[in-house]
């Protein structure tokens, strides 16, 4: 005959804390979620016939340093993604300026980026203007 006497916490109060354990852990790292506010895209247009380079710089406004500082050479009726892992965070300010080389030079402050809003559209075209668009939302 086998003894059948306990020897450690029995299976059902193990399983029942297993679940509370990793109910507890799940609830706390979904908690970190509702304080990040998103990420979004920032999209340079070429509307000319030729190709263009762009130097573009993206800074929080909060910050020294540039969040993405870069040079593209973008073909006529291409787009490009300048962000650097591609996704801006929404959870700053920032100055994005934009410089057609051997053309104008813009800078925009997007105080408030929003998932709603997003993303930005840098437009260049054959004129001596850089237009941002944002999405209405």
């Amino acid at each position: 005959m086998r003894d059948r006497s306990p020897v450690g916490p029995g299976r059902r109060r193990f399983l029942t804390t297993l679940v509370a354990v990793a109910g507890t852990t799940s609830i706390a790292g979904c908690s970190t979620l509702w304080d990040q506010t998103g990420a979004t895209d920032v999209v340079v247009y070429n509307l000319r016939t030729e190709p263009i380079v762009v130097s573009v710089t993206i800074t929080p406004t909060d910050a020294e340093e540039s969040h993405t500082a870069r040079e593209l050479e973008i073909a006529p009726g291409a787009k490009v993604d300048p962000v650097n892992r591609s996704k801006l965070p929404t959870n700053s300010s920032y100055s994005i300026t934009v410089e057609v080389d051997g053309g104008p030079r813009e800078t925009f402050d997007w105080d408030d980026p929003d998932v709603e809003l997003a993303p930005l559209y840098i437009l260049i075209d054959e004129t001596q203007n850089i237009t941002f668009l944002l999405q209405a939302g």
